[in-house]
């Protein structure tokens, strides 16, 4: 593989793909980003891997599987990825001893979604995609195979309009709750029809749709994360199930469907949550670890891991100064190249992983993380904490 040069803005995308610093200061600013707010408490000192050991609480480290990536586009329909995007930002569960993915796929947007004379862009960004979820199997975590009969699962009839991304999947009294991001490209800014989307299952395949999660909201919520145990199943927190949100917001609920939003009193570093996970720890079960994504100690994107607990799941009591997961230069699908001709390009995103989703399988953390927002690929690391 050739080698790369950083020739873009410190963000991951080249200079050729976006107008320039002053795009990215409007999208700061359009979007409430504030660099220092989200990220100015990690250390942008190189940490000596040499002598860092992760303390008690965190989970890992972790091993990235040699056989990476273990999930990729189709060659053609609706999961078939374009420039930048392809599957990746799903839910990992485990069901009937099979690994259940539930997926966001991308495509092109289909001709004429603007119509003639429409606006063709909103203003924090280029829209040329349209996602949707989709559902593969596997027998031992690194070999799917999609549920073609079933899949996509939400884009019918009106609402083909929407883009459906970003999965969360917990389970609940033998039950299964999704919660995604819908977009309506053609009014985005509307918290009305924009948001955390719920649907419901007894099998992980045949979805019921439920609506959005915050229906009433002043703003738009998105990228919901529940908080859940090992074997992906929801946990209380007082009575209440825990939802952590982007943008600062925090959310309860009595029964996984009606839900009620707060802000937090101060952010945490990473405030972009991937996964919340508690009940992992047998001598501390007060533990929860939210896992992060972001501009990570100078990464465009890694994973972070933060610590709070069930006392209070909205103040951070720790967080690792250091990624947890970071892209590497040697694998090419981390880093905008093609998995399988690395002189290709493939995406805008390089030094790129994104949190995906986890399970615990047979002593080991199985984590899926999305390689540049194409691939899916996996990461190991020993479950046995205490």
């Amino acid at each position: 593989m050739a080698e790369l040069t950083n020739d873009f803005f410190g963000t991951g995308f080249f200079d050729w793909q976006r107008s320039g610093p002053d795009h990215l200061r409007r999208l700061y600013e359009r979007t409430g980003y504030n660099e220092a707010e989200y990220w100015g408490a990690f250390s942008t000192e190189p940490v000596d891997e040499a002598t860092y050991e992760l303390p008690e609480w965190a989970i890992g480290p972790f091993g990235k599987y040699p056989g990476n990536p273990v999930f990729g586009p189709a060659e053609k329909g609706w999961d078939r990825g374009r420039f930048g995007g392809g599957v990746h930002n799903g839910a990992i569960v485990r069901k009937d001893g099979l690994f259940y993915y539930v997926y966001r796929g991308e495509e092109p947007l289909p001709e004429g979604f603007w119509g003639q004379g429409e606006q063709q862009s909103i203003e924090f960004g280029e829209i040329d995609y349209i996602c949707d979820i989709g559902v593969a199997t596997s027998h031992d975590g690194v070999t799917f195979t999609r549920l073609e009969g079933h899949n996509p699962l939400f884009r019918h009839g009106e609402d083909a309009r929407y883009s459906f991304e970003d999965v969360c999947v917990v389970e609940h009294d033998g039950r299964y709750y999704l919660y995604c991001n819908r977009w309506d490209w053609k009014d985005a800014e509307n918290p009305a029809i924009n948001g955390v989307y719920i649907a419901v299952s007894d099998n992980l395949v045949d979805w019921q749709k439920i609506g959005l999660a915050f229906p009433e909201a002043d703003e738009i919520h998105r990228n919901a994360c529940v908080l859940q145990n090992p074997e992906n199943q929801a946990v209380r927190v007082d009575g209440r199930f825990v939802m952590y949100l982007n943008n600062g917001l925090i959310a309860y609920s009595e029964d996984l469907l009606h839900w009620e939003s707060t802000k937090v009193d101060e952010l945490w570093p990473g405030g972009e949550g991937c996964f919340a996970l508690t009940d992992y720890s047998q001598s501390d079960p007060d533990r929860i670890v939210l896992f992060t994504g972001g501009h990570h100690t100078g990464h465009f994107y890694a994973a972070g891991e933060v610590l709070l607990s069930k006392s209070d799941p909205a103040r951070a009591v720790d967080w690792l100064p250091r990624p947890v997961l970071v892209a590497e230069e040697r694998y090419p699908w981390e880093n905008c190249r093609d998995a399988e001709e690395p002189e290709r390009l493939v995406s805008c995103f390089r030094d790129t992983i994104f949190f995906t989703g986890m399970t615990r399988h047979e002593g080991t953390w199985w984590l899926y993380y999305g390689g540049s927002e194409v691939y899916t690929c996996l990461a190991q690391a020993d479950a046995d904490t205490d």
